[in-house]
């Protein structure tokens, strides 16, 4: 339950809006100072069994800790068991919210209620600084999000959650969030290589092809994936949406991994109804579509 200072005048911009992603809650803070205390009451009164992640993103604030008040720098995590009670004092912060029951977490994070008014900082935690980014740009994805994109969305942001808690001497064997992103990521900077393929990826991460096949299996395969990948990077080309590339059709059919013209030309008609010739600024809501298509993409396999 929060206190204001009141004292401090209370800033026009203080907000809270939340979204509710089916399996957890997400929430953008904009606080004026303020302390926010959980009783042993409120515990006992609400019966909830859930954490709260909480990202800072600036302002001053500090928590109380077993070993005494601990200034939270921004950019830190604190994750709160609301089973547990917690005291927290700011001066005006903004942050985001991730509100989880306790069942997502992964047994591999260990005994979450141990993680009860633990400070993360992001400094030297590649994992844990995607997640911030991933939390920043998820808040801002939901005002146009529907129903099956929200679901995505959350189990993204658990699998996430998992990658970035599990202990150091555990991370080397829960990789498949981090993987997967990285794989995605490596495909849609190497488009323009013919050689692109399941071979290819199994070199270059060290992997056999059963994980990959299973990686790409919902999107019809992993050929499937680099293939539409391939014409919505053509796509983005030919309508004015990515500059720089080459105008010339047999310009952009290599530099997007075709080795001949006929054959690209084929499977774009096949994708989008149209040949390459035709496609001019009209198309450019289309080519943004497919860009968007690569956040969902990852999404469904964090």
């Amino acid at each position: 339950m929060p206190t204001l200072d009141r004292d401090a005048p209370v800033p026009r911009e203080a907000a809270f809006r939340c979204w509710n992603l089916g399996a957890i809650l997400l929430s953008a803070i904009q606080a004026s100072p303020q302390t926010i205390e959980r009783t042993q009451s409120q515990i006992a009164t609400q019966g909830v069994d859930h954490v709260i992640l909480r990202l800072y993103n600036s302002g001053r604030s500090s928590l109380d800790t077993a070993a005494g008040d601990a200034k939270i720098a921004p950019g830190s995590f604190v994750l709160f068991d609301l089973s547990q009670r917690a005291r927290s004092v700011s001066a005006g912060m903004t942050g985001i919210n991730l509100c989880l029951p306790r069942r997502v977490f992964d047994p591999r994070v260990g005994e979450v209620s141990d993680l009860h008014r633990g400070l993360f900082e992001q400094r030297g935690q590649p994992l844990l600084r995607l997640l911030s980014d991933h939390m920043r740009n998820t808040r801002h994805c939901l005002d146009t999000s529907d129903t099956a994109q929200k679901a995505l969305l959350a189990s993204a942001t658990v699998a996430l959650c998992n990658a970035a808690l599990t202990p150091a001497s555990d991370s080397a064997h829960n990789r498949p969030a981090v993987t997967a992103i990285e794989i995605r990521q490596f495909i849609e900077a190497n488009l323009s290589q013919s050689d692109l393929g399941v071979e290819a990826l199994c070199a270059r991460f060290g992997l056999s092809r059963t994980p990959i096949y299973a990686l790409f299996e919902a999107e019809g395969g992993v050929m499937t994936y680099i293939r539409n990948r391939r014409l919505a990077q053509a796509m983005r080309i030919l309508s004015g949406v990515e500059e720089g590339g080459s105008q010339r059709i047999s310009g952009v059919a290599y530099a997007c991994g075709y080795e001949n013209l006929k054959s690209f030309s084929k499977a774009f008609h096949a994708r989008y109804g149209v040949n390459p010739r035709d496609v001019d600024t009209a198309f450019r809501g289309e080519a943004r579509r497919e860009t968007g298509a690569t956040l969902l993409s990852w999404i469904r396999e964090l």
